[in-house]
Order: structure tokens, then C-alpha cells, then sequence
């Protein structure tokens, strides 16, 4: 029987959770576009420095045809920001704001957009948590 080398299990191990961690990014269907939202680093935790992400796909392949990015971020109904959001210059179609959040709990992150060239505003909102950092820590 053969064996499984070192490197091909690793390698196995290493696509099975890029998969899990694309699919669990939220998806939806805003202006024909398909937008992915994440948190990266993940798992996102307080006090640490976190980036939230929209991915922009059209037709499976980047868009970046994205202006007047603006992100406002919810929590027990207060809402935070505006926040200006940024295209990723290493990643096309990627609209990213940077944020330290000191509260565990459940988020909301509401992206408002205009497609270059168009005069329409559309909004997109997802929802998402911060983990407890001190449950990960080890003394």
C-alpha cells in the first residue's frame, strides 16, 4: 500500500480549510453583482486590529469598477462610522475599512456603493460576530 508523503497531507489539509473559511464568508446579489463579505484576520476577535472586506465579482472574475465606498457598522442598535472604504490595491474588486473592535458580540456592516458610471447608491448589509480574544490566549 502506498503511503501519503508529509507534504500531500499537508497540502490536503491546507485546501480543505481555505475551502471552509471561503464558505463561510456570506454572499449575496447586489446591483448584478456578487458581493462576499469577510473579516480578515479570522477568527475576528476584540482587541485586535481587523479588516472588514467586500469582495466585488462579476461573472466569477473581480470588479472594480467601485467608487464612494462608505461603511457604517451597527451594534445593539447604536450605529459607528461612516468609515471610508478602500479598494485593496493587491486585490482587484476588494473594498476594505479597518476597525478595533473592544465588544464581543453580533454585528452588523452596512457597504454603500456607486458603480463608475452610474449615479445610483446601493447599499449592501451583512451581518457578523467578534470572538472573545482571551478564549484563545494561553497563559
Amino acid at each position: 500500500m502506498k503511503r501519503i508523503s508529509w507534504f500531500t497531507g499537508t497540502l490536503c489539509l491546507v485546501v480543505v480549510a481555505l475551502c471552509a473559511s471561503v464558505t463561510a464568508h456570506e454572499r449575496k446579489e447586489v446591483a448584478g453583482l456578487e458581493v462576499v463579505f469577510g473579516a480578515e484576520p479570522e477568527p475576528a476577535l476584540n482587541g485586535e486590529k481587523q479588516f472588514l472586506r467586500w469582495r466585488f465579482l462579476k461573472d466569477k472574475t473581480p470588479f472594480g469598477d467601485i467608487e464612494e465606498m462608505s461603511a457604517t457598522v451597527k451594534r445593539n442598535g447604536k450605529t459607528f462610522g461612516p468609515f471610508t472604504g478602500r479598494m485593496t490595491p493587491r486585490e482587484p474588486g476588494v473594498v476594505s475599512t479597518q476597525h478595533i473592535f473592544t465588544s464581543v458580540g453580533e454585528y452588523e456592516a452596512t457597504l454603500t456603493f456607486k458603480k463608475k458610471g452610474d449615479a445610483t447608491v446601493h447599499s449592501v448589509t451583512f451581518p457578523f460576530k467578534i470572538g472573545d480574544r482571551k478564549q484563545l490566549e494561553i497563559p
